[in-house]
């Protein structure tokens, strides 16, 4: 059973073609995902985009212009069944893994018919923007100092 951390795209763009992580980097938001999504230590972790559906960190990326929000469901519904199709042709267990939704609703939603809902986990769920950015302000901060007590206390062992 991996750990899979999803992270949605952002309308702010880079204006030139990089890696999708850095492509995106322009948001606020999106760093913010991005730096709490790896401090999860996950298995996988993926980009959704609108555009590109299941996008790896490292895969370069021209700048786009478009939004699930604008789509109509339909379009939605083909676009979920897309991204599922490759998440399970690269190696993910849409029955087993578990999936960490650092995204908005948008983008979880044509996912729900192929993940179990026990396998979803939602951290930012009825979170407006601010308060988002907030509270992955304060778990970053938490895992930071966590980490700091950790190595304080490695360093105490080691110098016995």
């Amino acid at each position: 059973m991996a750990n899979i951390v999803l992270l949605s795209c952002s309308k702010s763009k880079l204006d030139y073609a990089a890696p999708a992580q850095e492509l995106y980097s322009a948001s606020p938001m999106f760093k913010k995902t991005l730096e709490y999504g790896k401090s999860l230590k996950p298995d996988k972790m993926y980009i959704l985009s609108a555009k590109h559906h299941l996008v790896p960190l490292n895969k370069k990326l021209a700048p786009y212009d478009k939004t699930l929000k604008e789509m109509p469901a339909d379009e939605k519904e083909v676009w979920g069944k897309d991204v599922a199709k490759q998440m399970t042709l690269s190696g993910v267990d849409l029955k087993n893994d578990n999936f960490i939704f650092l995204t908005g609703n948008e983008y979880l939603k044509p996912l729900l018919k192929y993940i179990p809902s026990d396998h979803i986990s939602k951290p930012m769920e009825g979170k407006r923007f601010g308060q988002r950015l907030s509270w992955l302000n304060s778990q970053i901060q938490n895992i930071k100092e966590v980490v700091l007590k950790i190595k304080n206390i490695l360093n105490e062992i080691f110098k016995k």
